[in-house]
């Protein structure tokens, strides 16, 4: 009952984050001081934190984490522990094409996408590790 109710709070964190970014992705079109701050913030981070060999270093570990909970979940035979790789592959493979895809690197949300992936994908891993 814990773990469930955990799961939906985590669950609707993650939503609200998304949300988030969208609502904010709308208003940078069209409110001059939140797209300036998100470019600063984009550039800023894209300078420091997401470099070309940053990148590659992040794609590596979530192809390895990505690889070690398919192995680890095969073992376990519990529905919610499937439900919570599949969530965890799918925010994996959405992570690694928004590294590649040009479109999301337009984005003046970018850097805020990459950092709530990543955070979700450390979520989904944690849950896989409790939920046994």
């Amino acid at each position: 009952m814990k773990n469930k109710t955990f799961d939906i709070i985590l669950y609707v964190v993650e939503l609200i984050g998304f949300i988030a970014l969208f609502i904010l992705e709308y208003l940078s079109k069209y409110k001059a001081g939140v797209m300036k701050h998100l470019y600063f913030k984009k550039m800023e981070y894209l300078a420091k934190v997401y470099t070309q060999d940053a990148i590659m270093v992040h794609s590596i570990i979530v192809v390895a984490l990505l690889i070690g909970v398919v192995l680890i979940s095969k073992s376990r035979f519990s529905s919610n522990c499937k439900t919570n790789t599949i969530i965890f592959v799918v925010y994996s493979i959405t992570l690694i094409a928004a590294f590649y895809n040009p479109y999301i690197k337009e984005l003046n949300t970018y850097a805020y996408i990459l950092i709530l992936l990543e955070t979700s994908i450390m979520i989904q891993v944690v849950k896989i590790i409790i939920n046994k």
